[in-house]
């Protein structure tokens, strides 16, 4: 849009995976319920700000990813375990099961291999 007013050249062109993207189906399904009554989003937007999470409930706590210092709730942040699996060759290893993820990682870590790892005395 800068560009565009600032009257700039630029080469402009429609990402491939554009129509395929979840969120377009998701918009057609808004404006198609909008359609049949027009007060839909003000109460989907109400509906999501009535929730409450309840007392009892289990919330992780946040800590740093033990690879590159971001906020995790895990031991190792979900981006570290995907690139971990990219440059394993595993790129599913970051999807599904976190205890299968964690076991990869003590198993391959380098770190796990020697008896002064931090990773064994917890």
């Amino acid at each position: 849009m800068y560009a565009y007013f600032r009257k700039l050249v630029y080469f402009s062109t429609e990402c491939v995976f554009a129509p395929n993207a979840y969120r377009g189906h998701a918009r057609m399904l808004l404006k198609d319920l909008e359609k049949v009554d027009p007060a839909v989003i003000m109460n989907i937007i109400q509906s999501g700000e009535s929730l409450t999470i309840n007392a009892t409930a289990n919330m992780p706590t946040l800590s740093r990813c033990t690879r590159c210092g971001y906020v995790s709730s895990q031991e190792v942040c979900k981006a570290c375990v995907l690139l971990e699996g990219l440059n394993k060759g595993l790129p599913r290893l970051g999807i599904g099961k976190s205890s299968k993820v964690k076991r990869f990682m003590q198993e391959n870590s380098p770190c796990c291999k020697t008896q002064s790892c931090l990773c064994n005395k917890k």
